[in-house]
């Protein structure tokens, strides 16, 4: 298969045609860019001590290979993969992919190594030895993690715009004519972050995007089967399987934590610690003791003391490190973002040890904010509305407690706050904003850190009495061509209220679109059609528009192609002439139902339990010949919506919805 996608960049390395030998040069011993430390031996062996190591462009994962000390990693504006020699820093081969490749993932037993990335349209395999091109996959979205089952000879990849995971079984290496083997894609109830394959039980461990508290997956990969949930982190981004210990370690970066799950007590939550800084990337030490963790808005490498559970020092580096990986016992290897470089760090612990590295103390003497005392924290954020738009003005008032006096903090132009020094702990915080209603929020100060946590207000109170009349399409298709032709009808029927298509065949309204994420698993009536909690949802919606009807609209369509004639008429004619082997046929075989609903929802009026109010019109037609081209049906389609606007219009000036 030949992928326009695997291309020949700037026509010097083509695919499966690596670059053997041909080394990257290093600097000069004592170069800026050296450091002044990097000296390479006789040998060719670097010398000891952490040392720089140049790249064509920067990367992000890397992946190793520890057996035989070397390096896997993804070029990014090069598009290009390279296996590097960890003792001399040689690459061994280099090859374009086309492709930013932000994933790279070793196999070592199939001896393969896979790329891929967030805007790649698959996953390309190459062998370990020499780099060449064993097979490319098509995937319906990009990829943002991938984990190796070596013993099964497969690959699983995490596609979080297509919610779903794909196993990616090896190439066979020889076909002897057979077909390649392909990827199989596993839907979830959301989108993958991170992976872990836990070889032992025969599990992969997924986490998932959001704020869900049960944020961790546990799935069969044989065949997809959800065999339980965990309860993780806010945005788990990254996890490390650690065997021995029988133990998960999830890097959380929304909730800018570490979360240890005992995995023989079916996920139990051994230990949450708090970073100093937003999480990007994570690797444990060889013992399994001690975490290393990477952040994507500061130039820490964070140490964490798995044993104890606390953040045990932090290490000074250049840039902002993203991507790193452990390789031998000691060393840590760390890629900046934007930085084309490759950085070793030799002995991790020992420079923690020998006061290289910063011991952290419960935020003590630290500045931007950070506490000046043990047991004491800041917590900071924005406010937003419902819209998610941060308020230009406001204050936060904490009561006054056994330990603290009371405070007023007020909301800067950019809607951020910041609530200084407080014990550790969790406070009521008071939210007084002009336009909206007085709100109160629990926030909580852990000793030491600096947390971040947005508050978001309710509905703002309108200035006015809301009038207006909204359109709100469902899924299904001609749903928003039905929502749109009312919105015309309505504004004759009712001239003094506004109208307003939410979201029609060209999009959302430009004021809706910011409250988009209200309708986004919108479910609205019970099996009982009574409306549900969700309700409320579209009372805010209804509050920030102005707005005192909501329509929701939906079409239900069936398309059906049969030319057997009527039963009862054939039946007839065998009776009055049965030498005659005659049946009438059907001479209208395409069959086009559709079933158009309006709900009208009162946003005053109704609360949740009550039952709703909606209205049907139905459209049909019968047309000859051969089956319908998709045009053809979808016009018919569309003129039965048309119709049933008129029928919608008669049902309402009978009996009036909007006369509230």
């Amino acid at each position: 298969m030949q992928w326009q996608w695997l291309v020949v960049l700037g026509g010097v390395l083509g695919l499966g045609s690596p670059v053997l030998g041909q080394g990257i040069p290093s600097p000069e011993t004592g170069s800026p860019a050296s450091g002044g430390n990097l000296s390479a031996a006789e040998n060719g062996q670097r010398g000891e001590g952490d040392w720089l190591l140049p790249l064509p462009s920067s990367a992000d994962r890397l992946d190793a290979v520890p057996e035989r000390g070397w390096l896997a990693v993804g070029l990014l504006e090069a598009q290009a993969v390279t296996l590097l020699d960890g003792a001399s820093g040689d690459p061994l081969w280099q090859v374009a992919v086309g492709f930013a490749p932000g994933v790279v993932r070793v196999d070592a037993v199939q001896q393969v190594v896979y790329a891929s990335g967030p805007n790649a349209p698959g996953v390309v395999a190459l062998d370990l030895l020499t780099g060449e091109l064993l097979q490319a996959y098509g995937l319906p979205a990009g990829v943002l993690d991938m984990a190796v089952d070596a013993a099964g000879g497969r690959v699983f990849a995490s596609m979080p715009a297509a919610q779903s995971l794909a196993v990616i079984p090896a190439p066979n290496r020889q076909r002897n004519g057979s077909e390649p083997p392909q990827a199989r894609n596993l839907p979830l109830p959301g989108p993958p972050l991170a992976l872990a394959y836990d070889p032992e039980r025969g599990a992969l461990f997924v986490g998932l995007a959001g704020e869900d508290p049960l944020s961790l997956l546990v799935v069969n990969p044989d065949n997809g089967e959800l065999l339980a949930r965990w309860r993780g982190g806010n945005t788990p981004e990254a996890m490390a399987l650690d065997a021995q210990r029988q133990r998960l370690v999830v890097l959380n970066s929304g909730s800018q934590d570490l979360t240890v799950l005992d995995l023989g007590r079916s996920g139990e939550a051994l230990q949450r610690i708090g970073l100093d800084w937003r999480p990007t990337r994570l690797a444990l030490s060889a013992d399994g003791r001690w975490a290393y963790v990477t952040s994507r808005n500061s130039d820490r490498l964070q140490v964490v003391d798995l044993e104890v559970g606390r953040l045990a020092a932090s290490l000074r580096l250049e840039g902002q490190p993203t991507g790193l990986v452990r390789l031998g016992e000691r060393d840590l290897w760390v890629v900046a973002a934007g930085i084309p470089a490759l950085r070793r760090l030799v002995d991790i612990q020992a420079q923690v040890g020998d006061g290289r590295a910063e011991p952290w103390n419960g935020g003590a003497s630290q500045q931007n904010g950070i506490p000046s005392s043990g047991n004491r924290g800041v917590v900071t954020g924005r406010v937003l509305d419902i819209a998610g738009q941060p308020v230009q003005t406001g204050v936060l008032r904490l009561a006054a407690t056994s330990t603290q006096p009371p405070q007023t903090v007020r909301i800067a132009a950019d809607g951020t706050y910041v609530l200084p020094e407080l014990p550790a702990g969790l406070y009521l915080v008071d939210v007084e904003v002009p336009g909206f209603p007085p709100t109160s929020t629990q926030v909580e100060v852990r000793a030491g850190f600096v947390s971040t946590q947005d508050i978001r207000l309710p509905p703002g109170q309108p200035a006015r009495q809301p009038e207006g009349i909204g359109l709100l399409p469902d899924e299904p298709v001609y749903s928003d061509e039905l929502a749109r032709h009312l919105s015309l009808a309505l504004k004759e029927l009712q001239p003094q209220r506004p109208v307003l298509l939410l979201n029609g065949p060209l999009g959302p309204d430009p004021r809706f679109e910011p409250l988009l994420p209200l309708i986004q698993g919108l479910t609205l009536l019970d099996r009982d059609e009574r409306y549900t909690a969700d309700l409320a949802k579209l009372k805010a919606i209804g509050d920030a528009l102005g707005l005192r009807y909501i329509l929701l609209t939906q079409l239900q369509i069936s398309r059906d192609y049969n030319r057997q004639g009527s039963s009862l008429l054939n039946t007839a004619l065998r009776f009055l002439a049965p030498a005659v082997p005659v049946e009438i046929p059907n001479f209208t075989p395409n069959q086009l139902r559709s079933r158009g609903l309006v709900v009208v929802v009162d946003l005053q009026r109704d609360r949740p339990g009550d039952r709703a109010r909606y209205y049907e019109a139905y459209g049909r037609d019968d047309v000859g010949g051969d089956p319908l081209f998709e045009d053809a049906a979808a016009g018919l389609f569309r003129l039965q919506v048309r119709n049933m606007v008129p029928v919608f219009i008669q049902q309402w000036q009978a009996n009036n919805p909007f006369s509230g």
